[in-house]
């Protein structure tokens, strides 16, 4: 859906009136997509592909971000009307907690695959967990469990609907894993919140999948 703020209240929304208001346009949902794409990608894996240093905490202020997305990404000319609004928008829309700004800067709370000091929270009281996937994945799966392969961690949520929309990312044909929370701590696996609906895990067995659904 298409982004705005209202010129009211300053919210970012996805429809047109807010307050009783017409709302400022801001961008498309296909520029939202590429452009949250694009943070992702610079934010958890190749921050030296646009000039970026993160601290130990992957952050990076928030105006370098859009300085090194408008003028150093190879493909900056797709992103020339990228400002700190639209950056901010993406960060308070998105429903995954895949971000956060913090005194002016910005980082990606989770999914990295370069190493970064991040201290999340331990959870002792989640019982079900999903994992989306393609489902051509699924036998390689059941023998050896979930890995995580270059990224730090796995990621598993607590909203299948979540779940599926993370593997229709990477296939049409997907299939939804359930999770046993208990069995993962009690084989020595801690699992960690990341977002209010992403919890994170080093390794899940295959004794700990409880079920494969669509």
């Amino acid at each position: 859906m298409p982004v705005y703020r209202c010129p009211t209240c300053g919210r970012y929304v996805t429809a047109p009136e807010h307050c009783g208001r017409r709302c400022i346009y801001l961008m498309s949902d296909e520029q939202r997509e590429a452009l949250s794409r694009l943070m992702s990608a610079l934010l958890r894996h190749i921050p030296h592909e646009a000039g970026l240093v993160l601290d130990e905490e992957g952050f990076v202020e928030l105006e370098e971000l859009v300085r090194a997305i408008r003028e150093r990404w190879r493909n900056r000319d797709r992103y020339r009307w990228v400002t700190e609004d639209h950056i901010r928008a993406i960060v308070e829309l998105d429903p995954r907690g895949r971000f956060e700004i913090r005194n002016g800067k910005i980082r990606a709370t989770y999914g990295h695959s370069i190493k970064i000091d991040t201290a999340y929270p331990e959870d002792r009281e989640v019982k079900i967990l999903y994992h989306g996937t393609a489902r051509e994945n699924i036998p390689s799966i059941l023998r050896q469990g979930i890995i995580r392969g270059r990224r730090l961690y796995v990621h598993l949520t607590t909203n299948i609907d979540v779940a599926k929309e993370i593997a229709r990312r990477h296939s049409k044909n997907i299939a939804v894993l359930v999770i046993d929370a208990e069995c993962l701590r009690k084989h020595g696996h801690r699992i960690y919140r990341a977002s209010p609906v992403i919890y994170l895990t080093d390794y899940v067995p295959p004794q700990c999948i409880r079920q494969v659904i669509s």
